[in-house]
């Protein structure tokens, strides 16, 4: 899943959605650039989340005059701290590489790139990170494409759509066969 922006209903209907799956991956803007959610938060580490900070969330953190700062608990922006910039982890022998824009973005930047599926030569840089899979967030538009070898992902919004249509997406992984399937719901 990637982009809740804050979206705890929408949250909760990947969370449905992924039910079957034994790992829970987020690519990132768990909130909203100016508005937070510690319910998100707290639903996310519940559920044991292998979550990482997209930019609307390293807004929040690295602005020092945002105005969020002042009014959430202070812990529940000591926990969005912890969460990392970029993952990368193994299942069932598949090295999976987890980023929210691109691997290449300067990771104290509050900017990202967005890596569309038409593009070709993002894509054939995003390919020659050392993993299996890469998956992105960001642009809110679900693909799954494999260059040379590599499959990148990247599930949709299961909080804000951005690809002309109002419904939420997450996507499944089957690390036995490598193929991807799309769930959709509505808003």
């Amino acid at each position: 899943m990637s982009d809740i922006h804050c979206n705890l209903e929408g949250l909760q209907g990947a969370l449905r959605e992924l039910a079957d799956c034994q790992e829970l991956l987020c690519a990132g803007d768990l909130l909203y650039q100016y508005r937070f959610s510690t319910e998100v938060l707290a639903l996310l580490e519940d559920r044991g989340v292998h979550a990482i900070v997209g930019n609307h969330d390293r807004t929040i953190l690295h602005t020092s005059a945002h105005p969020l700062r002042a009014s959430v608990d202070p812990a529940a922006l000591d926990y969005l701290a912890t969460i990392p910039l970029t993952l990368s982890l193994e299942f069932d022998g598949l090295r999976v590489a987890m980023f929210h824009g691109a691997p290449w973005d300067d990771p104290t930047s509050i900017s990202a790139t967005y890596i569309y599926p038409e593009n070709q030569a993002d894509l054939r840089r995003v390919a020659q990170v050392d993993a299996d899979v890469v998956v992105l967030g960001h642009t809110h538009r679900a693909f799954a494409t494999r260059i040379n070898g590599t499959l990148i992902v990247n599930p949709g919004s299961c909080g804000e759509p951005r690809d002309g249509t109002d419904l939420l997406r997450c996507a499944i992984l089957d690390t036995s066969d490598g193929q991807v399937e799309f769930r959709k719901w509505p808003q």
